[in-house]
C-alpha cells in the first residue's frame, strides 16, 4: 500500500453545488480550511456522496478549519460537494493506491 498526501483543492465556491474532490482511488481526508473573504455571512454546505456532513454559517472575514472531517473516508468515485458561494476551500488528502 502506497500513500499519497495531496492538495485536492484550492477553490472558490461558485454559487450552484460545488464538486470539489473526486478522488480516482480511496483517500483519506488531512485538512478542510474554509474562508469567508466576504462581507457577508456564507451558509456552507458539506456532502460526502450525497449526503449531508456539515451545514453551518461562516461569518464574514472568519477563517474555520472543519475538524470534524478529519480522518473521513472517501472511497474511489465518491464525489465531495460543497456549497456556499464565495467561500474559499482549502483541502488537502492522503489517496491510499496499491
Amino acid at each position: 500500500m502506497k500513500l499519497i498526501n495531496k492538495q485536492a483543492a484550492n477553490i472558490t465556491l461558485a454559487a450552484e453545488s460545488n464538486t470539489v474532490y473526486l478522488p480516482k482511488t480511496d483517500a483519506q481526508i488531512r485538512a478542510l480550511t474554509i474562508h469567508n473573504p466576504t462581507a457577508e455571512p456564507i451558509d456552507l454546505t458539506i456532502e460526502v456522496s450525497g449526503k449531508s456532513m456539515i451545514k453551518k454559517t461562516i461569518t464574514a472575514g472568519a477563517t474555520e478549519v472543519i475538524s470534524s472531517l478529519f480522518n473521513q473516508q472517501l472511497v474511489k468515485d465518491e464525489p465531495l460537494t460543497m456549497t456556499g458561494e464565495g467561500a474559499n476551500v482549502l483541502i488537502t488528502v492522503v489517496e491510499i493506491t496499491e
